[in-house]
């Protein structure tokens, strides 16, 4: 359906009033927060719940079933029996930290029987950055962004299944402007994994493009990612130096830290850590620092890291306004704070999103510039 621009004015507001209804009304939780979850989503939302420490929301302690696990720690903060809280449950507000509606139901049933206060706790976030959030979805270019945008907001908070229809094809590449071709592209690929979205990106160019740098600091997928590289350019005729592979993270500094591959995912993502109990080490880099010369399209899927990596590619960005494709699904923090950045970095970048999954993961935030 093509709707008017006057139609297409009264969708938006429409929808916004419900965004504002959805998120203005305020809760109340207690003054000791305790998070349930130790998984890997719990680890995903770690640099947002820096960013938010920063604001002076603290966390006190972790709960899990898991009774392996309790006294021991998680991210610097003890973990707790579920059983612990009933003690202190006047004092507790407990956020469950599931994307999966199954467990989300199921930790709800459990809080209520322990007569425990609980909250989702993407409904927290959002709700204490209402105005963040809202302020995106002003910002946002398209009718389908704000549907999108307004759909999982609602989705997250209530920890529910999204509409089938919000599912969009050509991941990092949904917009037309991001599968044009250029002889003097260069595309910079964080979390190149094994080399998957490069491969797209090269058939999606017909093999036209000046330059390629790829990171990725897991050593089995790096090492996966060499052998494709190798096999493209043998079918492609693509020059050696075209191409170039980093085993190294992507953040805002350059140092050394651990990496780790996630427990129950098959090996399809890493985690980067302090220290790292396999003792597998990787350089950590700042794209700023890497001197790839003038970045036109910039990817980034990296498990949460991904405001950081924008800190440490803001030089380049304010310089060469690349088009940019990132994940903004990891946390929740990330899904206003990374737009309102890319936005504060380059005033003049038109944003909009889309979801490239049926759950609430593969959501990319795309911004350029005409």
């Amino acid at each position: 359906m093509i709707l008017r621009l006057e139609d297409s004015k009264m969708y938006d507001a429409n929808l916004r009033k419900c965004l504002e209804e959805l998120l203005l009304p305020q809760v109340s939780i207690k003054e000791r927060v305790f998070i349930w979850g130790t998984g890997n989503t719990a680890f995903l939302y770690q640099e947002g719940l820096k960013r938010l420490e920063g604001e002076g929301f603290s966390i006190e302690a972790y709960v899990d079933n898991d009774s392996k696990k309790w006294g021991k720690e998680f991210c610097g903060k003890r973990i707790v029996s579920p059983l612990e809280l009933q003690s202190i449950k006047k004092d507790v507000s407990v956020l469950i930290c599931s994307p999966q509606p199954d467990i989300i139901r199921s930790l709800s049933a459990q809080l209520t029987e322990l007569g425990v206060n609980f909250f989702h706790i993407d409904e927290i976030i959002f709700k204490m950055h209402a105005q963040e959030l809202l302020k995106v979805f002003d910002d946002l270019e398209d009718d389908s962004s704000k549907e999108t945008y307004y759909s999982l907001v609602e989705a997250r908070m209530a920890g529910s299944d999204i509409k089938e229809s919000l599912f969009c094809e050509n991941q990092y590449f949904a917009l037309p402007k991001f599968r044009m071709r250029n002889p003097k592209e260069v595309f910079v690929d964080c979390g190149a994994f094994v080399g998957d979205t490069v491969e797209e990106y090269i058939w999606k160019k017909d093999g036209v493009f000046e330059k390629i740098a790829a990171f990725e600091p897991d050593k089995k997928n790096f090492e996966a990612m060499q052998r494709r590289v190798e096999r493209l350019q043998d079918e492609w005729h693509i020059n050696r130096d075209a191409i170039e592979l980093y085993q190294y993270a992507v953040s805002n500094e350059m140092t050394l830290k651990g990496v780790e591959a996630y427990e129950k995912n098959n090996g399809l993502g890493s985690k980067i850590v302090d220290n790292s109990d396999s003792g597998e080490n990787c350089q950590v880099v700042a794209i700023d620092e890497m001197k790839i010369g003038q970045i036109s399209f910039l990817k980034a899927d990296i498990e949460g890291y991904e405001y950081k990596m924008l800190l440490g590619a803001s030089e380049s960005i304010r310089k060469w306004r690349p088009r940019l494709a990132v994940c903004i699904y990891h946390n929740a923090v990330d899904f206003y704070s990374i737009p309102l950045l890319i936005k504060s970095l380059v005033p003049e970048y038109k944003i909009a999103v889309r979801q490239h999954s049926y759950q609430l993961d593969d959501t990319v935030l795309y911004a350029w510039t005409e």
